[in-house]
């Protein structure tokens, strides 16, 4: 069962980076503000409720609505017109994935981690101070977990989250933790900063991490850094157990040189194409 579940990712500017963007397009920005309200909580909204919840004004969401609608992005139901996200939002995230060089090469890696243990098997990328499940092959005794792709969650304090951190120099990780809500979120989670830099550290010399029950209770994750010297991103490769079916003592016999030597396969067809 999750612990927290990280709110959704929201637009990266604020009035001061528009305030000198000369490139900047405001109504850009408010259709995407339109689109980002919408979630599991609030699958259905009217224009009134989506303006109270994006903080613009009726009319600019009104319009804005309206053209995402007219384009497809946006479906009216019921008989009051509420909106709700179309599947044409599918067709962006699935482009994403059939476009992304890492997942691309990491994808038949994954499908071969998942028939050779019995773990769920995730592909995790940084997005600022989040780690985000994109690709999540999901085992038997881990369905309870709902841990589905696109998910975010903490960086700091889960395993896929250290070794993406163990990929970059220090004083990046500095910032990506001077930028986070450091709390404990379960009794195993580590959330002190030096702590967590001494992880890093470790899971830098080591190759890879081990996280039990940080973020997740029932939870065991081995996790692999791996990097795309192209474009510079890191990314990670998990296994996840339930701690009711084995030990973090079991995970790392029989998983641990499988984690590794997998992640340096990937990032080797990353350099080499």
């Amino acid at each position: 069962m999750a612990a927290r579940q990280r709110e959704k990712k929201t637009t990266r500017s604020n009035d001061a980076d528009e305030e000198v963007d000369n490139l900047f397009v405001g109504s850009v920005k408010k259709a995407f503000l339109v689109l980002e309200a919408f979630g599991k909580a609030k699958p259905m909204m009217g224009f009134s409720q989506i303006a109270r919840e994006v903080g613009l004004e009726k009319s600019a969401t009104q319009r804005a609505a309206h053209t995402l609608w007219k384009l497809g992005y946006l479906d009216k139901i019921g008989p009051d017109g509420e909106y709700r996200l179309s599947m044409r939002c599918l067709d962006i995230g699935q482009s994403y994935l059939e476009s992304h060089r890492i997942v691309d090469c990491a994808r038949p890696y994954l499908k071969f981690l998942r028939r050779k243990t019995d773990a769920s098997i995730n592909l995790t990328m940084l997005d600022d101070v989040d780690t985000v499940f994109v690709v999540r092959y999901v085992s038997p005794e881990m369905l309870s977990n709902d841990l589905s792709g696109g998910l975010r969650l903490p960086a700091y304090c889960t395993a896929t989250g250290i070794a993406m951190m163990s990929a970059l120099q220090d004083d990046a990780v500095r910032r990506i933790l001077d930028r986070s809500d450091l709390k404990p979120i379960l009794p195993n989670t580590i959330w002190q900063p030096e702590q967590i830099l001494e992880r890093v550290r470790q899971g830098r010399k080591d190759g890879y991490v081990l996280g039990v029950e940080e973020d997740f209770a029932s939870d065991i994750t081995i996790a692999c850094a791996i990097q795309d010297p192209l474009t510079g991103e890191v990314a990670a490769i998990g296994a996840s157990y339930s701690s009711e079916a084995t030990s973090p003592e079991v995970v790392l016999k029989e998983c641990r040189q499988l984690m590794i030597g997998t992640a340096k396969e990937i990032s080797a067809r990353l350099a080499a194409v």
